[in-house]
């Protein structure tokens, strides 16, 4: 499996915001989006190139330098990391896929020109790396009761992203360097199938009994 691993020198910044304490009566409506997940805007920008016409290999360079990623994008980063390859031509399949293995959740209802958040990004990830995380993300988080935001924290706590908060937008810089430690993480805990060469089998030796090598690619 092929993923790019760039430092890129640009950081995210946080956006401050400057709060005000709301009435009484509407802290039960503020309380309310919050328990569901923010419902992100379609990215603003337009890309250059259309990453539906990309092989996987340039789509990753292409997430690198894009501003914001959707949400059908950061899908087909997260069937990359856990398969290798996305096979998927549509939305749709990418989110059946993913929706039948456990790893996005249909009541989130996630649109795909939506720019995907840290919270929703980081579940996914948790997901597939097999992230178990602590008693707030197996208790709460299975029953939908702020489960981004425990697996941000999970994300966090074992170093595969920096500080942020669940609603926050993802850049192309980010995710990128998420799937970089998410697929060494992967690889260090033996998630990935190795193929087994028989080395003992007739077959692999020539007619005078010497042992056949495959040539370097």
């Amino acid at each position: 499996m092929v993923l790019l691993n760039p430092h890129d020198p640009r950081c995210w910044t946080r956006v401050r915001r400057r709060w005000r304490i709301p009435p009484a009566w509407a802290v039960l409506f503020a309380v309310l989006p919050l328990a569901a997940g923010c419902a992100a805007g379609p990215r603003m920008s337009t890309p250059a190139v259309d990453p539906a016409t990309l092989s996987d290999v340039a789509f990753q360079a292409y997430l690198a330098e894009v501003d914001l990623v959707t949400v059908d994008e950061a899908c087909r980063a997260m069937l990359i990391l856990a398969d290798g390859e996305d096979t998927s031509r549509t939305f749709d399949e990418r989110r059946q896929k993913l929706e039948s293995r456990g790893i996005l959740r249909a009541e989130w209802g996630l649109q795909p020109q939506q720019v995907i958040d840290a919270g929703s990004l980081s579940y996914m990830v948790c997901r597939i790396c097999r992230i178990r995380g602590g008693v707030n993300l197996n208790t709460f988080g299975r029953l939908g009761l702020g489960d981004r935001r425990y697996a941000l924290r999970e994300l966090m706590y074992h170093g595969l992203l920096d500080d942020r908060v669940d609603y926050q937008y993802m850049t192309g810089a980010a995710v990128v360097s998420v799937l970089a430690k998410a697929d060494a993480l992967m690889e260090k805990r033996g998630l990935y199938e190795t193929e087994i060469i028989q080395l003992d089998d007739a077959t692999d030796r020539d007619q005078f009994g010497n042992l056949i090598v495959p040539e370097a690619p």
